[in-house]
C-alpha cells in the first residue's frame, strides 16, 4: 500500500473512492462541503434521508457521482463527538474504508479532516493496513477481488517527510498484527509447537534478532517441568523459545515479554466438550503476540533490551497424558498440584515466568488466553490485566489507550488466595470457579517473585466470532499494539 500527500482541490482528484469525514451533529464543511457543492448538493441530501447525523461506525455512501467530481464515488464517514476526535478514531475510520472498499477500490484519496497531524497519520495508515487484511490461505482459490494499492491525503498540512515516516512505522506496527493474526488463524494440524519455533527461528534470520530454540530434551535437562508434563499427552513434542532484541546502545533496562503457546488444547484427560474444542487453535494467540512484536522491535529499534519468551506445547489425551493429582516440579523447583488439567496454560507459564525471572529482568508482561472466567466477567472484546505492580500496570493501561485496544484491571483479592493453596504441594492449578481469572493469576505471581509482573488474560479479544471493530473475524492480533506501545513509550 503506498501512502502520497498532495495540496489539489479536493474536487480535483482522480481516485475510485473519495472518502471524507464528519462529526456527529454538524454541517458539512470545508472540503465535505466543497464535494457537496459539486455534486449539486447530493452528498447532503443522502445524509438527510438515511438520518446520517455523524456517529461514530456509520457512513453513507454515494456509489456514482457522474463525472461531476474527479473521485468515482464518494464515502462520508460519522467521526462521533468533534470533543472525542483522537487518533483512535482515526485508526478505526481507516479500518472501516479498508473493510468497505478493499474488494472494489485500487486508490483512495482521504480529505484532510483525517490528518490533523503525525500522530493521526500513523493511525490512519494502520487502521487501513489492519482493514485490508484477509486470511484466505487455505482456499482453494486465493486471490482476492482486489487491493488498495494507493492512498493519497489531500491535505497541505502534512509533509512529505512525515507522511513517509509515518506510514513506515504503521506499517511495522499493523504487519506485526497481521502476522499475529495469520498465526493465530493457522490450523493446528500445520502450525505445531516445532512449527511455532520454525517461525521464530525464520524471524530471527530475517531480521538479526537472537533466537535460542529449546526441544524436549534440552527442557527435561533445564528441569522444565511444567511445559514437560502438559505435552506428555501429545506425538508433538514442545519447544521453548527465546528471542531476544538488543539495542546499539547499552540498555538501561530490559522486559521480558512471555506468551502462553499452547498450539491446540483438547483440554488433556480433564477434555472439554466438543463445542468448547473447536476454535482451540487460538490458545497460542500469546505466542504469536511475542513473535509479531519481536519482529516489529527489529526496525523500530526501541532503547531497551526486550526478551520474547514462549512456551510451546499441545494439550492432549494420549497414554503418557498428565493426570488430575499429579504433582509437577516447575522450573524454579516450586511444586504444583494438578487439579483439572485443562488448566495447563499457566502451568506452562509457570516455566517461562520463572525462566524470565532468573534472567534477572526489570520487568516481565505476559499474554496468555487463560481463562473463560475473564470472558464471563468481561466479555468478548475486553481483555484483563492484573499483576504484582500498579505502575507498570498504569504504563499498559495507557498503551492500550493510545491502542485502541480494551483491557481493564481486575483486582488481587487476596481473600481468594486461599483458593489456590494446596495440601500435597506449593500450589494448586485450580480452584472454584469463582474468580477464576483471578486465581489464575495468583497462580502465576508463584513465579515471579519480586520483579514488576503484569498479566493479560486475552481469552476474549485474541478471536473473534464474527467482524467487530478494528478486528476481523478470527484471529484479531490483540496485544501486539498496546505492547509496542508499552515498549517504545519507555
Amino acid at each position: 500500500m503506498k501512502f502520497l500527500v498532495s495540496d489539489k482541490s479536493i474536487s480535483k482528484h482522480k481516485t475510485d473512492t473519495l472518502v471524507l469525514g464528519i462529526f456527529k451533529g454538524e454541517k458539512l464543511e470545508g472540503q465535505a462541503k466543497e464535494i457537496d457543492r459539486a455534486l449539486g448538493g447530493a452528498l447532503g441530501k443522502l445524509s438527510e434521508s438515511e438520518r446520517f447525523d455523524g456517529d461514530s461506525g456509520k457512513s453513507v455512501m454515494i456509489s456514482s457521482t457522474f463525472g461531476k467530481t474527479g473521485a468515482a464515488r464518494v464515502l462520508l464517514l460519522g467521526l462521533g463527538k468533534k470533543s472525542e476526535f483522537s487518533p483512535v478514531v482515526v485508526r478505526n475510520a481507516g479500518y472501516s474504508s479498508a473493510t468497505k472498499l478493499k474488494y472494489f477500490c485500487a486508490d483512495l484519496v482521504f480529505g484532510e479532516i483525517f490528518c490533523k497531524d503525525r500522530k493521526h497519520v500513523c493511525a490512519l495508515a494502520e487502521g487501513l493496513i489492519l482493514g485490508a487484511y484477509d486470511f484466505g490461505k487455505y482456499k482453494s482459490s486465493n486471490e482476492a477481488e482486489g487491493e488498495i494499492e494507493k492512498v493519497v491525503l489531500a491535505s497541505g498540512r502534512i509533509k512529505e517527510k512525515t507522511l513517509r515516516e509515518e506510514a513506515e512505522r504503521a506499517a511495522v506496527i499493523a504487519e506485526a498484527t497481521n502476522l499475529t493474526r495469520d498465526l493465530v488463524n493457522e490450523p493446528p494440524v500445520y502450525l505445531t509447537p516445532s512449527k511455532l519455533a520454525e517461525t521464530a527461528l525464520s524471524i530471527a534470520e530475517e531480521t538479526g534478532l537472537k533466537c535460542e530454540v529449546f526441544d524436549l530434551e534440552g527442557i527435561k535437562r533445564r528441569g522444565m517441568g511444567g511445559l514437560m508434563a502438559v505435552s506428555s499427552g501429545s506425538d508433538e513434542e514442545p519447544r521453548f523459545i527465546h528471542l531476544s532484541y538488543a539495542p546499539q546502545k547499552k540498555s538501561a533496562k530490559t522486559l521480558a515479554i512471555v506468551g502462553k503457546g499452547i498450539t491446540f488444547d483438547s483440554g488433556g484427560l480433564c477434555i472439554k466438550p466438543a463445542d468448547s474444542m473447536r476454535t482451540m487453535k487460538m490458545d497460542m494467540a500469546g505466542a504469536a503476540v511475542v513473535l509479531g512484536v519481536m519482529k516489529a522491535l527489529a526496525k523500530l529499534k526501541p532503547a531497551v533490551e526486550v526478551h520474547g519468551l514462549i512456551s510451546s506445547s499441545e494439550n492432549m489425551t494420549g497414554p503418557r497424558a498428565y493426570k488430575p493429582d499429579d504433582v509437577i516440579r516447575a522450573y524454579n523447583k516450586k511444586t504444583i498440584e494438578v487439579i483439572n488439567t485443562d488448566a495447563e496454560g499457566r502451568i506452562v507459564l509457570s516455566d517461562a515466568l520463572s525462566y524470565a525471572t532468573e534472567m534477572k529482568v526489570d520487568e516481565i508482561v505476559d499474554l496468555a488466553t487463560l481463562t473463560g472466567a475473564c470472558i464471563v466477567g468481561l466479555g468478548m472484546y475486553t481483555a484483563g490485566l492484573m499483576g504484582n505492580n500498579q505502575k507498570l500496570i498504569e504504563r499498559i493501561k495507557k498503551a492500550a489507550d493510545l491502542a485502541g485496544e480494551k483491557i481493564w484491571q481486575l483486582p488481587m483479592d487476596d481473600e481468594l488466595r486461599a483458593e489456590i493453596k494446596s495440601d500435597v504441594a506449593d500450589i494448586k492449578n485450580a480452584g472454584s470457579r469463582w474468580g477464576g481469572a483471578i486465581t489464575a493469576a495468583m497462580f502465576l505471581e508463584n513465579f515471579v517473585g519480586d520483579t514488576p509482573w503484569a498479566h493479560l488474560d486475552i481469552a476474549g479479544p485474541a478471536f473473534n466470532e464474527k467482524d467487530a471493530a478494528l478486528n476481523p473475524k478470527g484471529g484479531t492480533g490483540f496485544g501486539v499494539r498496546t505492547i509496542l506501545n508499552y515498549i517504545m513509550e519507555r
